[in-house]
């Protein structure tokens, strides 16, 4: 992930730039989500829907979009438009409305699930399912359209779950009443990693700072961990209903799904119970899963790429070249590899490629010596944020990394892992930063040592200047 955190993360899936170009630093005057500016150049600049609009698409928009500052009526490009910042589990609002007609602000509360009496009103409906039922039933209505009219779509389906439902105290993940059920996984336990409750001397203050986690406190995060287990299962079940629906319509040989996050987590890694917001890869590792026409059943991408290509690559996906406006760059070429079996505006979108090979069944490897190496990450600390009793974010928890996965880089930065720590007031990095990291992943995969300072000068030198770069690219100049 680009930003390990919801808005930001959001936001650079949504418009395929870098964070340091979507800022509210370098855009003042906007509405901010998490210095995400989330204006007029966001929706008119930047925003991913025309591009598929242009291309014939109906796009319609399901679930959370940014965590705040959304538009209540369809933005450019966007067909229908069903959505909140995440809100509430039970009870959960969105504004409503397809492309040209006034919005409606719609709160469910009128279902009748035998559901805890500690979660809402008996009459509150679940997030999940109302997110589901409402995208499935756009999606069913664009397939029985007559087929000489029907337009090719796009959902885009964006889900609470597994968020925590915020709150005092030990704030929870909230999964539906029919599988808050004590027989489904009982005393499941997050993962006791390397890492788990690890003390990291030589890392950021944030993380050296850390005491250990209390008996409760790993419990409540275990406590956690289920519930989240719990929630996704209905997630299971709106993304099974989503393909069920589609090959019904006989259009499952003629569709891409993609499946990921918008940033990782941890359940006691590092000393902290719970939360995102760091470089360590528990919070920038998520799931990406994609299936489609011409993409081999499992295999596996292995270079290193972000949620930032993600809106480029659904582009190419829909035969759209990848516009200027974006930082990101599209693996529709690495990831069909019989475009023999592709649609046909993808087939052609690929074979329009300047590529080494455009042979119409590449091997999965097609391309890959042309693939970036060095990935950005960056984040600004957003204050002071406690969580389950631990101090998990904090203003001089500004940073930029550099992730680096190179077959032909030389022994121990392979596969390595360099961040640069600042102060809030240091967001653009124009002063040195105050601390360093880094962490030969090959020999280190937890992130347990931190050999910066056994690093010869000259390397040093060299990962700063690589991290400056990206740091400052836009458009083209970011690959």
């Amino acid at each position: 992930i680009h930003t390990p955190v919801c808005c930001p993360s959001r936001g650079e899936l949504l418009t395929g730039r870098y964070f340091h170009n979507i800022n509210i630093h370098n855009y003042p005057g906007n509405p901010s989500c998490m210095s995400v500016a989330a204006g007029s150049e966001f929706y008119n600049e930047w925003y991913f829907a025309p591009h598929l609009q242009q291309a014939g698409y109906t796009v319609g928009i399901f679930g959370k979009h940014l965590n705040s500052d959304n538009p209540s009526c369809p933005p450019p490009g966007v067909d229908r438009w069903f959505v909140n910042g995440g809100g509430n589990y039970y009870g959960p609002g969105f504004s409503w409305a397809s492309a040209g007609t006034p919005a409606t602000n719609v709160v469910f509360s009128n279902c009748s699930y035998n559901q805890p009496s500690h979660v809402g009103k008996p009459s509150d409906c679940y997030s999940t399912s109302v997110i589901g039922n409402t995208s499935l039933a756009w999606i069913n209505a664009v397939l029985q359209e007559p087929e000489a009219t029907r337009k090719p779509f796009f959902a885009y389906i964006a889900v609470k779950a597994p968020h925590i439902q915020d709150g005092a105290g030990w704030p929870i993940t909230l999964p539906a009443p029919w599988y808050n059920d004590s027989t489904l996984y009982p005393g499941l336990q997050a993962p006791r990693t390397p890492n788990w409750n690890a003390s990291c001397p030589d890392h950021h203050w944030l993380i050296r700072s850390q005491p250990p986690m209390t008996a409760e406190q790993a419990a409540r995060s275990d406590d956690l961990y289920r519930a989240r287990w719990l929630a996704l299962l209905s997630v299971d079940d709106l993304v099974s209903d989503v393909v069920a629906a589609i090959d019904a319509a006989g259009q499952g040989d003629n569709t891409y799904y993609l499946f990921t996050s918008d940033h990782g987590f941890r359940f006691g890694q590092y000393r902290m119970p719970e939360g995102k917001w760091n470089t360590y890869d528990n919070d920038l590792r998520i799931p990406m899963v994609v299936r489609g026409p011409g993409i081999a059943p499992n295999t596996a991408f292995d270079h290193v790429a972000s949620n930032v290509d993600t809106m480029p690559t659904i582009l190419g996906l829909a035969g759209v070249p990848t516009p200027p406006s974006m930082d990101g760059r599209s693996l529709a070429h690495l990831l069909v590899t019989d475009r023999s079996l592709a649609p046909r505006a993808t087939a052609a979108h690929l074979a329009s490629l300047s590529l080494k090979s455009a042979n119409a069944s590449a091997d999965a490897n097609n391309g890959a010596d042309t693939w970036r190496t060095d990935l950005l990450v960056e984040y600004y600390g957003l204050g002071n944020v406690v969580r389950y009793e631990h101090l998990e974010d904090t203003g001089n928890n500004t940073f930029r990394t550099l992730r680096v996965v190179d077959p032909q880089g030389a022994p121990g930065f392979r596969n390595f892992k360099y961040a640069e720590f600042v102060a809030a007031d240091n967001w653009n990095h124009t002063e040195p930063a105050q601390e360093y990291e880094l962490f030969d992943l090959d020999a280190d995969p937890w992130e347990l040592s931190n050999i910066y300072g056994k690093a010869a000068a000259s390397v040093k030198a060299d990962l700063a200047q690589r991290v400056e770069r990206l740091f400052r690219c836009r458009g083209t100049s970011c690959n």
